[in-house]
């Protein structure tokens, strides 16, 4: 498992925020941690390029938890937020 990151960084907060009242805090800050690892930096430097990475990664996971209809509109709404 990837070490938890500190959520710095504006893609980072939302990502969190975005996830943990669906996940829990705990969860919500390893998801980050995994969109880290596959983007290949710290939460700090997450940024808008990096959406359809962390959209990717979280995606099987969600499915798995919070079932298809949920995640597609959790992914969407992270989307909608990072575009505005």
């Amino acid at each position: 498992m990837p070490p938890v990151q500190p959520i710095d960084g504006p893609l980072a907060e939302r990502v969190v925020s975005v996830l943990t009242p669906l996940l829990g805090p705990h969860t919500a800050k390893r998801a980050l941690a995994m969109i880290c690892k596959r983007a290949g930096k710290d939460a700090a430097e997450l940024g808008l390029d990096d959406l359809e990475v962390a959209q990717t990664t979280l995606r099987p996971m969600l499915r798995t938890l919070i079932g298809n209809e949920v995640t597609v509109r959790v992914l969407a709404d992270l989307g909608a937020e990072e575009a505005s």
